[in-house]
């Protein structure tokens, strides 16, 4: 059972859409629950996340569903969806613990992003693909340390329509995850023990 309406969970509506139009058969939208906020991700291809959170009381829970029986819900088409928790047994980003490291504007990140889009037309194998979104575009120091910044989440980011246009994305980590965090959503990134956070 879902312990949130679905009327509290509609802003979670694009998110799904978007997923559900990238990969039909195989989209799914996690929800967790944190107390105080509802948190929704979903996974983009080459092992970027994608998520927002809304302000919604609620106890404490994480559950999957399919992306399309979530969206035949909350357009009232359909019955609660069944929970497909063992499609998503992979960790989320934690709730807390965060660190800033830099806030750049989004003509820095649309910037790359296009660079990258230049020379997607040259990756025709999934390996070349995903040798290019690792590349590290940018690099984000907040004057003691530095975090290499790969392509993935940051074309992510504006892909999914998260970086508004005059606004600003925020690089943040946490052990072991990158976050480009953005007015109407963030990516996310998992990589051992972020092998790019640099002493300076």
């Amino acid at each position: 059972m879902i312990p949130v309406p679905a009327a509290a969970l509609a802003d979670f509506g694009p998110l799904a859409e978007r997923v559900v139009g990238l990969n039909p058969d195989q989209a799914q939208l996690r929800l967790r629950g944190t107390g105080e906020t509802v948190q929704g991700f979903v996974r983009l291809p080459f092992d970027v996340l994608a998520g927002r959170s809304l302000t919604v009381t609620a106890d404490r829970f994480d559950l999957t569903l399919a992306a399309p029986d979530f969206l035949r819900w909350l357009q009232g088409h359909a019955s609660e969806p069944a929970r497909q928790d063992a499609a998503w047994l992979a960790p989320l980003p934690p709730v807390a613990g965060w660190r800033r490291v830099e806030v750049v504007p989004d003509s820095a990140v649309r910037e790359v992003v296009r660079s990258g889009a230049l020379l997607a037309p040259s990756a025709t194998t999934r390996s070349a693909q995903q040798s290019l979104l690792a590349s590290t575009v940018l690099t984000a120091s907040d004057g003691s340390q530095a975090v290499e910044v790969p392509l993935g989440p940051l074309s992510a980011l504006t892909r999914m329509g998260f970086l508004p246009r005059g606004g600003q994305a925020a690089i943040d980590t946490a052990p072991g995850w990158l976050r480009i965090a953005a007015a109407y959503g963030s990516t996310f990134i998992s990589h051992g023990n972020l092998s790019g956070l640099l002493a300076l």
